[in-house]
């Protein structure tokens, strides 16, 4: 991987830009863009794990995808220096805040209910989501004379390079116009209306690379590697702090988790592909506390230790700076030398095995708490419902905003499936405050200031 990882095609974007006084590079123009984009802001108000309510101290989106994005830098200036590489940083950064842009409000609840009501136009999908908003939602650039111009779709959204919109594409996979599943688990991939930018992402990406690069793998840039990873950093990690501050755990309750709990967390390690035993598990659970407790110290000590570091904002800041740190010495490269562009990143087996363990671990204890089940409930109910009333709108008086309206109505009533889509599209966007406001102004008996726009 000697030579260069990038070349002029790399740079192009669906709308040719003329910037006779560039100051800085297409990738880092692309990193502004993203920066000063409306839903960019909008992540600071979704949930990450707990409610943006609750308190300031918890990770949100936005402050998740800015630790992703540190952590991917982190990543990729480490593999320049040890392997001589040129990844470009600012396409990393990029990648990592926008991984999690088109999440609905209310975390993976609110993907599954929106899911659930797109089944017949291709689901619902939060990385297929991303990709559509920055190639097209997201209110920056339009072709034409509007951007829904006699049934013809106008927008490029932030008009990003293709190799940034390669960067955030993690699955390589077209998902079904029409879905039959009750499973509720939504398809990864994108959606059938992005279908021909993908190809066209490939063929620039590639350009240059013999046709049968891609045979017998999937298409995924080194950048969307890494991203990728630094995204199960993050979460094995940081996500153990905020259960500590938020009292859903402890050193001594993972210590001494039932057995039964360990097993969930065998048996979904296993379906994931990594096989891991009990022992295993335990053994991570104790060894990512050495340094901060003591284990050989009398017990009494052992809990004076603990309960400090679940209570002390320093320790806290000790336990996860050491995580992460510990992780990202352990990152290895897949070198792919027929293409250097789709060569990846992976942890060593035995971080990966950490690593794994920890996130199912936080998922059974922490997200699938009864406390947390009221509110997944709770995002469920005001998602479906908001739809609904939506939706059924087109019939009568527009309920939607002037701009949201604009795109809905210029598709024919009989195209159901876009003007789905552009409900979901305005859901999906919106932040869980907005969400709960707007279905209490639909559903509530109190009075609602008529004034307060929409």
């Amino acid at each position: 991987m000697a030579s260069s990882l990038y070349q002029e095609q790399d740079y192009y974007r669906g709308v040719y830009e003329a910037h006779p006084k560039e100051h800085f590079s297409p990738f880092r123009r692309d990193y502004a863009r993203v920066i000063h984009s409306a839903s960019f802001r909008r992540l600071q108000g979704k949930t990450q794990i707990f409610p943006c309510s609750e308190s300031e101290f918890f990770r949100n989106r936005l402050t998740h995808s800015l630790e992703v994005a540190q952590i991917a830098k982190s990543i990729a200036t480490g593999l320049n220096s040890r392997f001589s590489l040129d990844i470009d940083t600012d396409l990393v950064e990029t990648a990592a805040l926008c991984h999690d842009i088109g999440h609905p409000p209310f975390g993976h609840n609110g993907e599954k209910a929106l899911h659930a009501k797109m089944l017949e136009f291709g689901g619902f999908e939060g990385n297929a989501q991303a990709l559509r908003l920055l190639a097209k939602t997201e209110k920056k650039i339009f072709e034409g004379e509007g951007p829904i111009h006699s049934g013809k779709d106008n927008r490029f959204g932030l008009n990003l390079t293709y190799r940034t919109l390669a960067a955030i594409l993690k699955y390589d996979k077209e998902i079904p116009s029409y879905i039959i599943s009750s499973s509720g688990y939504p398809i990864k991939g994108y959606y059938l209306s992005e279908k021909m930018l993908v190809e066209k992402i490939k063929q620039h990406v590639l350009a240059g690379y013999s046709e049968g690069v891609l045979v017998g793998k999937k298409f995924k840039t080194i950048e969307c590697s890494i991203m990728d990873l630094a995204d199960d950093i993050a979460y094995s990690t940081y996500d153990i702090e905020d259960a500590f501050k938020g009292g859903f755990l402890d050193p001594l309750s993972m210590l001494n988790t039932e057995h039964k709990l360990l097993k969930k967390v065998q048996q979904q390690a296993e379906l994931d592909g990594i096989i891991v035993s009990i022992s295993d598990i335990q053994s991570v659970l104790r060894s990512i506390f050495e340094g901060i407790i003591d284990f050989d110290a009398k017990f009494t000590d052992i809990y004076q230790q603990a309960k400090k570091l679940a209570n002390s904002s320093y320790l806290r800041t000790k336990f996860t700076s050491n995580l992460v740190h510990y992780c990202i010495s352990n990152v290895e490269l897949d070198c792919d030398k027929n293409c250097p562009v789709l060569s990846s990143v992976h942890l060593s087996p035995k971080v990966r095995k950490q690593v794994e363990i920890l996130k199912l671990f936080v998922y059974f204890t922490v997200i699938s708490a009864p406390k947390m089940n009221v509110v997944r409930y709770q995002g469920r109910e005001i998602i479906s419902t908001l739809f609904d009333i939506l939706i059924a709108s087109q019939f009568e008086t527009s309920l939607l905003p002037e701009d949201v309206g604009e795109i809905f109505y210029a598709y024919h009533l009989d195209d159901q499936a876009n003007r789905a889509r552009t409900i979901s599209d305005f859901i999906a966007s919106m932040t869980d405050r907005y969400a709960i406001e707007l279905y209490s102004r639909f559903t509530s008996s109190s009075a609602q200031s008529i004034f307060k726009p929409v």
